[in-house]
């Protein structure tokens, strides 16, 4: 089973950077969660985000975040439309379903003598 996080939004921040104090370039990127099995696809609606410099390329984890950057995050994040869920079935799935009813089909017509 494979978990990716795709990029639903990506923005600039004009906040100080805790790390080199550079006034631009720290970017703020929201994902949305995305599971994939043989068996199906499923998009959750589980938002993540992450800050990164890009002047100095340093992840900023919460912990160094500032009481302005945290504020900016909670703006964009409420700013972002709820992004589309979905669950498909993969053609595996479909045609081991298909192939379990078919069988059923065959045995119920054989034990009852139907033909």
């Amino acid at each position: 089973m494979k978990i990716r996080q795709k990029e639903i939004k990506q923005t600039t921040l004009t906040n100080n950077c805790p790390e080199c104090f550079s006034n631009e370039g720290l970017m703020l990127t929201f994902y949305q969660k995305h599971v994939e099995s043989p068996w199906y696809k499923k998009a959750t609606g589980e938002i993540t985000d992450s800050i990164k410099c890009q002047n100095c390329n340093t992840d900023i984890y919460p912990v160094r975040w500032t009481d302005d950057i945290e504020r900016v995050r909670e703006f964009y994040l409420k700013s972002i439309e709820s992004p589309t869920r979905y669950f498909k079935l993969t053609r595996l799935a479909v045609i081991t379903l298909l192939a379990i009813a078919v069988v059923g089909i065959a045995v119920y017509v054989i034990v009852n003598n139907v033909i």
